[in-house]
């Protein structure tokens, strides 16, 4: 999986932070884990002053904030959802960016909701039609609507709809259609 910051290199380690008053969980890369940190560090903290012993405090916080989002990353590993069924965890299908079984839908399903509607911005993904299934359905209508105006006794309506039919090419059996 890619990190969610940068869309370059692969997501290693999950941060939070608040957006909007909602809090976020984003997977990111160690670089921009430490951009992240580094932005949310106190501003008094001055990088190019030498720390006792001629090391400059920039390597020391790399180390420490590595240090930091390893025991992080851990702590959030054991507080995880995971599936009753198969025990995939959440950061495991998201790397894979596939699910274990079928009960991982209903697991994950508020993060998946969440993922269809960004990839598809809707909650129902509605996809292509095939032309012979969709001339079936248009027919299907077009028959029941000509059966209601003959029983409610509108004659020249039915008349209409019985005439758009003809018009309607014929479902060809030899070709694996609708008999």
């Amino acid at each position: 999986m890619k990190c969610e910051l940068c869309h370059k290199a692969d997501a290693e380690t999950a941060i939070r932070r608040e957006v909007g008053g909602e809090l976020q969980e984003l997977y990111v890369c160690q670089g921009c884990a430490r951009q992240e940190a580094a932005a949310a560090a106190p501003p008094d903290v001055d990088a190019e002053q030498p720390v006792a012993g001629g090391m400059g405090t920039v390597p020391l916080m790399g180390m420490i904030l590595d240090a930091a989002f390893e025991i992080v990353g851990r702590a959030m590993n054991r507080a995880e959802p995971a599936c009753p069924a198969c025990g995939i965890l959440r950061h495991e299908y998201r790397k894979q960016s596939r699910l274990g079984c079928p009960a991982c839908y209903e697991a994950f399903a508020r993060e998946l909701d969440a993922a269809i509607f960004d990839l598809h911005r809707a909650r129902q993904h509605v996809g292509k039609v095939p032309q012979r299934a969709q001339a079936l359905c248009q027919r299907r209508q077009l028959e029941a609507r000509l059966a209601q105006a003959v029983k409610e006794q509108r004659y020249e309506e039915a008349i209409a709809l019985r005439d758009e039919l003809l018009r309607l090419p014929e479902p060809d059996a030899a070709k694996g259609g609708p008999a």
